[in-house]
């Protein structure tokens, strides 16, 4: 299945981080999953939407930026390695092993020389300040509170499976819109479908063996996990939140799934699957997408 990139702009949106008053630059793809099923319900193409997700083939990344036309790729967990720097100041190693935690995306032109400890860590740093911008809306009204609004200077973009029903999905969500307080009108967005850059595409799709940067916050299998942990440096991220149903009237807790966060390294590859995060006897099925996309790193580390 062929791949594609699609650019993503927001004027101002809500991507909360468990508070209302709290609000993220990027999303998962479980949350643009999420938002795509529903749309598909509207239309009575759940079913068919689902089983294009389950297909092998089916690839769906986090987003992350897009800035100035260069797509940006979350930072690798664990790189660089300053502790394997010789004959170096250490005042100096700990100077840069502070900048490099400020990063938190890497323009995929510089992926290579960040690894190999020569990129600018304070431009990488300035890039990601100017990138968005937080703000907080106070609603008014006899409980007053506070929304918490991100801005963007630039796009977001994500790689996913060249697909006409998913582009039919997606061109609707644009007005639906992505995120929390949908309803206020944040989240929408417009959207432009294009090739995947020649050296994207080429480590997404490579199978060489080496290092793999994971592209989306995702979980493998049972049977694949002990084989992805094995030589892996990751960090986990819980999903949790609330489902709603018209049977029960009232929102339920969604089942937890710890997952490895997009950014994490990994020697052997997974595919994940779509797990059921459904509350206990809930009326129908709640799905979080956890499969694996991995950017090849050979010859870079």
């Amino acid at each position: 299945m062929k791949l594609q990139l699609c650019q993503l702009k927001f004027d101002y949106a809500h991507f909360g981080e468990g508070t209302l008053d709290s609000s993220s630059s990027i999303f998962s793809a479980s949350r643009l999953y999420s938002a795509l099923y529903l749309e598909a319900m509207k239309t009575n193409q759940a079913q068919e939407f689902l089983n294009l997700s389950r297909s092998e083939e089916f690839v769906l990344s986090d987003a992350f930026p897009y800035i100035e036309g260069i797509p940006f790729l979350p930072k690798p967990i664990g790189y660089p390695e300053y502790t394997t720097v010789k004959n170096s100041d250490l005042k100096s190693v700990r100077r840069k092993a502070k900048l490099t935690k400020k990063v938190g995306f890497i323009p995929l032109t510089e992926l290579e020389s960040f690894l190999k400890r020569e990129a600018d860590l304070s431009r990488l740093t300035e890039l990601a300040n100017n990138f968005t911008e937080y703000d907080y809306v106070t609603k008014k009204g006899l409980d007053p509170f506070e929304v918490g609004v991100t801005t963007f200077a630039d796009s977001l973009y994500i790689i996913t499976s060249a697909s006409t029903l998913l582009n039919q999905l997606l061109e609707a969500l644009q007005y639906s819109g992505l995120g929390g307080k949908r309803s206020s009108g944040y989240g929408r967005f417009s959207i432009k479908v294009s090739n995947v850059p020649t050296e994207l595409e080429k480590r997404l799709v490579s199978k060489k063996p080496g290092h793999k940067l994971l592209m989306t916050t995702s979980y493998p299998k049972k049977e694949e996990l002990q084989r992805a942990i094995d030589g892996a440096k990751y960090l986990l991220k819980k999903e949790s939140g609330f489902a709603y149903s018209l049977t029960t009237g009232v929102p339920l807790r969604k089942k937890d799934l710890y997952k490895f966060k997009a950014g994490s390294i990994f020697e052997n590859e997974y595919s994940g699957d779509i797990y059921d995060v459904s509350p206990e006897n809930f009326s129908h099925p709640v799905w979080n997408f956890s499969k694996g996309l991995f950017f090849n790193l050979n010859g870079m580390v």
